[in-house]
């Protein structure tokens, strides 16, 4: 291993992960299957410039997710008049408090 003054690595070893007991140099990463966005519209300088047009924009967005709509039984229901669903019980709409009051 080393030699030298002080026993510093020389060139060849200062880049051997082995020698310098570093395990993580030799865990080697896959690329990437594919650019990432590297090329799309607007990388080179001019485009950057041009600008995309209205057809490029509107061909690159993509539709809203559209649920089918619920048809819960419960939500067809009428409800007494002044009452809306979600409503709690005892708000302070109705003249009562929402915290209990302790009187003294």
């Amino acid at each position: 291993m080393a030699t030298g003054p002080d026993d510093t690595l020389d060139p060849s070893e200062s880049t051997d992960s082995d020698e310098v007991r570093n395990d993580d140099g030799d865990i080697v990463v896959d690329p990437p299957d594919d650019w990432s966005e590297a090329d799309k519209f607007g990388m080179t300088a001019r485009e950057e410039r041009e600008g995309e047009s209205l057809d490029q924009k509107l061909a690159a967005e993509e539709p809203d997710e559209i649920r089918p709509a619920r048809t819960d039984p419960d939500l067809t229901d009428e409800l007494p008049g002044g009452v809306h669903r979600g409503q709690i019980d005892g708000t302070p709409e109705d003249g009562s408090s929402l915290f209990t009051v302790v009187d003294e």
